[in-house]
């Protein structure tokens, strides 16, 4: 008995969502997972990239695969990709209200607590002669800087983040 290879592992042509970057490349069944499975972590890090533009990140998400027999292969015939972004609310940016002044204090505040705390690890390390010490206290004093600095590059860590890393270094 002979086996037909075009029966055996068909070619499986594939078309994208309406909007949908990428190129539809047809595949065969044994490659169809790989091809799909591609596109689909495409349009995951697509969706990472916009929730990150616009200030958030993604909370959950997954990516589903339709997978059928084709020839003698499992194939992946479709595949989706779901993402739940969390983006804060914000207004317009040409609107300020009570929210925008109490988060403007919010970062001064916190500003000011790193820039305290640097001072502090500072002192420390004039007053330290152990290696060790001295170059724990250099890496705190480091973090914090960064920290400091991702405020001024307009970079904005979440809030607790920057809590953990002053709680750490306390």
């Amino acid at each position: 008995m002979r086996v037909n290879p075009n029966s055996f592992n068909p070619i499986l042509g594939y078309k994208l969502d309406p909007g949908e970057p990428g190129l539809a490349h047809s595949a065969p069944a044994s490659m169809s997972i790989i091809r799909v499975l591609n596109q689909e972590i495409s349009n995951y890090l697509a969706f990472k990239k916009e929730a990150i533009k616009k200030g958030g990140f993604i909370i959950s998400g997954g990516i589903f695969l339709d997978l059928r027999r084709r020839g003698g292969f499992l194939a992946a015939v479709a595949g989706k990709t779901k993402v739940w972004m969390y983006i804060p609310g914000r207004k317009s940016r040409d609107t300020v209200d009570e929210e925008d002044h109490n988060n403007v204090d919010r970062q001064e505040e916190a500003k000011s607590q790193i820039k305290n705390r640097i001072d502090e690890l500072k002192l420390k390390m004039e007053n330290t002669t152990d290696p060790v010490e001295r170059e724990r206290l250099q890496r705190e004093i480091t973090l914090l800087e960064l920290a400091l600095n991702s405020f001024k590059a307009s970079l904005e860590l979440p809030q607790f983040l920057i809590g953990a890393l002053i709680d750490t270094l306390a």
